[in-house]
């Protein structure tokens, strides 16, 4: 209990790992280059717009707070943050205090602090602690054959700590390892337009619903990044693989491992003023006959960056695969537009892994950038459209 209230008190970096000052002033840099390159070749000054952007971009990255309008999931709506941090004055040390919340009650908060050089100037320790509380999630059922007339609402509380160990050598290659705790919640949602999930589903449905878990995490990561501009890239290759064992405390029968693996590649031509960008992804469940993933720790297709024509969280089961092919013109020196196809499925054994029977979402968006300031994203399906606009990355 003592070292839960200590990484409660102390969370070094976000679970999406923020990019560290010097990279963002890196980033900042390669995108003014950009900016000037661009005006040299067309020998005219920067038009209106790339100005407004570039002003809204360099006031977003000067004060603490942000907003956004993709949620933090179905019904969420505008989003507000507020991300604080201190340096000490050798650079070793990195405070932080941030938090997200919406309108309509969700909200994810987290502190912490992060240690670094240590040993070497490569290794460093980050204590992680944060609490988020999702009351408005939905589920259609399990598997590839699930009805959007299932639609139905949960709500899913978590606590999280983590203590991360991280080899940060100087090169595109980070290693790193964690062991966390983490205590869920999971009851009735709070949107009465729809039937809550245990009133539908039983646990062959769902799995876990009668019955929570608290879970002890421990596992390890690798990242290789060789991207230009990680928020807007041109060029370079993005990779990250994740191996965690998920011990269900008290219930067995929900434990489980997984392989979580990611790829991004781009290429541009023309000058850089065209980019085809590559992504695929899958995570793969592994457990024993008599064991289950719980449906609230499932993987979900239906996003604002897969399969962007169906639904948030549209599609549960214990493994997915996803592709995504994206191509962007500059249209001037602060927008893109973009046309995509998402493909994807969901299925049961990991075994069955195939790009057999996908379900496919062309669509197509607008890039407002600064490096990406919004972005406006409408993606098609055998179930409709669904339109998807996001501000400025929260944290």
């Amino acid at each position: 209990m003592v070292l839960l209230a200590l990484l409660v008190l102390l969370h070094a970096e976000l679970r999406a790992q923020s990019t560290d000052v010097d990279t963002t002033g890196r980033a900042d840099q390669i995108q003014m280059q950009r900016l000037e390159k661009a005006r040299d070749l067309h020998g005219t000054e920067s038009t209106a717009i790339a100005k407004t952007f570039s002003a809204i971009g360099h006031v977003g990255r000067r004060i603490p707070i942000g907003i956004g309008v993709a949620g933090l999931g179905p019904g969420a709506g505008l989003t507000i943050g507020s991300n604080l941090q201190w340096n000490s004055d050798n650079k070793r040390l990195l405070a932080r205090l941030w938090g997200t919340g919406t309108v309509h009650d969700f909200y994810n908060v987290g502190t912490g602090i992060e240690i670094t050089n240590i040993l070497s100037r490569d290794l460093s320790v980050a204590f992680e602690g944060s609490h988020a509380d999702a009351p408005q999630l939905e589920y259609y059922g399990p598997g590839p054959k699930s009805s959007i007339h299932d639609r139905t609402d949960f709500r899913r509380e978590d606590t999280f700590f983590n203590v991360r160990v991280q080899f940060r050598k100087q090169g595109i290659f980070q290693p790193a390892c964690a062991f966390g705790q983490l205590l869920l919640n999971v009851g009735p949602g709070t949107n009465g337009s729809l039937p809550t999930t245990e009133s539908i589903f039983d646990s062959q449905g769902a799995p876990g619903i009668q019955v929570q878990s608290n879970f002890l995490l421990a596992g390890c990561s690798a990242k290789l990044d060789t991207r230009d501009v990680p928020q807007d890239p041109r060029t370079g290759t993005y990779a990250e693989a994740r191996y965690y064992r998920y011990h269900a405390q008290g219930h067995p029968e929900f434990s489980f491992d997984r392989l979580s693996v990611f790829g991004q590649q781009n290429v541009s031509f023309f000058n850089q003023k065209r980019v085809i960008e590559l992504r695929g992804t899958t995570e793969l469940s592994f457990h024993s006959e008599n064991q289950v993933v719980p449906f609230y720790l499932q993987p979900t297709l239906g996003s604002d960056t897969d399969l962007r024509g169906f639904r948030r969280y549209r599609f549960y089961d214990e493994n997915l695969i996803a592709l995504s092919t994206e191509y962007r013109w500059e249209v001037n020196t602060a927008f893109d537009m973009a046309i995509f196809v998402d493909g994807g499925k969901v299925f049961h054994r990991s075994g069955q892994i195939s790009l057999y029977n996908l379900e496919t979402s062309p669509g197509f968006g607008f890039r407002f950038k600064n490096p990406v300031v919004a972005r406006l994203d409408a993606g098609f399906s055998r179930e409709g459209v669904q339109v998807w606009l996001k501000l400025s990355k929260l944290f």
